[in-house]
Parts: C-alpha cells; sequence; structure tokens
C-alpha cells in the first residue's frame, strides 16, 4: 500500500491544482501534505502573470505525468527536449594539404581553398597557376607579406591586385583562372579579395 501513496497524492493533488486555479483565494490552507515541487507550482499559480500561470500547470503537468498518472485538462507536461544539432558535415577536400594548413593549393585538379580549426572555411575555387618553365614550386611556405594594390615589375606593371606574397616573388592574386600565369596563383575577384582578407602574415600555405 505504502508504494501507491505518492499516485494518490498527486492526484488529490492535480484536484486540488484545478481549483486553485479557478479560485486561488480559497488555496490557503491545502486539504493534505503535498510533495514540494506541487506546493511550488501551486504558489507559483497565484501569481498575477499569464506566464507564471502556464509554468505553474507545465509543472504540475511533468510531476503527475512523472508519477504515472494522464495529468488533467489544462496541464500539459513540458514538451520533450529538442535533440542537439547535429555537427555541419565535414567538406574539406581529402588531399595531402594537412588540416593545419591555412590555405591549400591543388596543382593537378586547379583549385585552392581556405582552412580554419582543421576545416573547410572557404572554397574550393578554380584558379591557375604557373605554366611550363615557370612552374609554381610544391612545398609548405608561410605568407609573408600582403600588397592591396600591387604591379609585377618583372613583367611590364602587369597588375597583381589583392596580392597575398607566400614564396619569393610567388603569390595569390586576382587575375584570370583560364590563363597560366609566371608562378602566381590567380584567382577571380571574388576570391583573390577573400584571400587577401582571411590570410594574414604568418599564415600557412602548402602547395602540392
Amino acid at each position: 500500500m505504502t508504494r501507491f501513496l505518492p499516485r494518490a497524492v498527486l492526484a488529490v493533488a492535480a484536484a486540488v491544482a484545478l481549483a486553485v486555479s479557478a479560485a486561488p483565494a480559497a488555496s490557503a490552507q491545502l486539504p493534505l501534505p503535498v510533495p514540494p515541487e506541487i506546493e511550488q507550482a501551486i504558489t507559483q499559480a497565484h501569481a498575477d502573470s499569464a506566464q507564471a500561470d502556464h509554468d505553474a500547470r507545465t509543472s504540475i503537468g511533468g510531476a503527475l505525468e512523472s508519477a504515472g498518472i494522464t495529468p488533467p485538462p489544462g496541464f500539459v507536461p513540458p514538451p520533450p527536449a529538442a535533440p542537439a544539432p547535429s555537427a555541419p558535415p565535414d567538406e574539406t577536400p581529402q588531399s595531402p594539404c594537412p588540416r593545419t594548413a591555412d590555405a591549400c593549393v591543388d596543382l593537378g585538379g586547379e583549385r585552392t581553398w581556405l582552412q580554419a580549426d582543421g576545416r573547410l572555411s572557404y572554397g574550393p575555387v578554380r584558379m591557375s597557376h604557373g605554366k611550363a618553365g615557370w612552374e609554381t614550386p610544391t612545398g609548405t611556405y608561410q605568407v609573408t607579406r600582403k600588397v592591396r594594390h600591387e604591379v609585377s615589375r618583372l613583367f611590364d606593371n602587369a597588375p597583381m591586385p589583392y596580392s597575398v606574397y607566400f614564396v619569393g616573388g610567388i603569390a595569390f592574386h586576382e587575375g584570370d583562372p583560364a590563363i597560366d600565369s609566371h608562378g602566381c596563383i590567380r584567382m577571380d575577384q571574388p576570391a583573390a579579395a577573400t584571400y587577401f582578407e582571411r590570410l594574414e602574415v604568418g599564415d600557412t600555405v602548402v602547395v602540392f
């Protein structure tokens, strides 16, 4: 008999709660001891606030449902917690470029991308690289300097906007990705501007 007492108490508490919600003044004296969470919820129901009334009814409904009692109308248990959002899929290209690199250059695939915290952060985007005799060297490098309005002094002051140098005179910069270069990585304007904005001196560039 003892193990059925909590259910009985909660059932009576639910009836009391219904009466209290209709006439809170009559709830000064409860007819029997009730669990603390029910008493607290009933007290909250006295607050002159629609939100407090809703919270109290939800709390009572949840307590009744936990005890195996179907809550009466108006006392709805709280909805189940929403599942934790799943991590977005990792779209970082499979390549020899390590996750620690900030920029990756795939010469064979004629593509390049940026990484942050070991994951893809921008791209891949189309690019061109050095033509025969002017091959872009492979290896691991660091960004050495950035020049927003650069020109090539070696090739008749040809414009090289958004230049980000990473080895000698070789840089990422704006240019036609359909035309091979003299070693630099050419990209269209949006990509070159993004590289210029996000890469900083000292960042790692891997060319493979």
